[in-house]
């Protein structure tokens, strides 16, 4: 499994060990199931590709819940409040599986009519030492 990532700036190279993405959901039309929307996090989990090792998800009354599902590549997480259409929602995994497309899945989903997105780079520049002792080393 490739757990690290490189991305090339004017000369120098910067390395992380994860991409997290912040995304905000807005005017989303499918809050009030929540069983629905477990799936939905469950489903986009699946089509990237991730390995899901647990899910728990807890309803708020009388709306709204907050969930995760926990991935050997790390996490995606949702928190609903659906008397403002709003969803908060993250994906953080490192290896293969691309966290944009499951937060665009959710957003799908949950028929969210905007969404506001943030890519942060996890793991900032890690010292040489770090990178030679990691059994997987860099993807270059």
């Amino acid at each position: 499994m490739k757990m690290l990532g490189t991305k090339r700036t004017i000369g120098r190279q910067v390395t992380y060990v994860g991409t997290h993405v912040i995304a905000e959901l807005f005017d989303c039309k499918k809050l009030g199931d929540a069983d629905q929307i477990e799936r939905v996090l469950l489903d986009a989990a699946h089509r990237c590709g991730a390995t899901v090792l647990h899910s728990k998800f807890h309803r708020f009354e009388p709306q709204g819940l907050t969930g995760y599902i926990l991935l050997a590549e790390s996490h995606i997480s949702i928190h609903t409040w659906p008397e403002y259409g709003y969803a908060a929602v993250d994906a953080f995994t490192f290896g293969t599986m691309d966290p944009s497309y499951a937060v665009r899945l959710i957003a799908e989903g949950v028929a969210a009519q905007e969404s506001n997105t943030r890519v942060v780079k996890r793991g900032g520049e890690l010292p040489q030492s770090v990178l030679a002792a990691h059994p997987y080393g860099v993807v270059a």
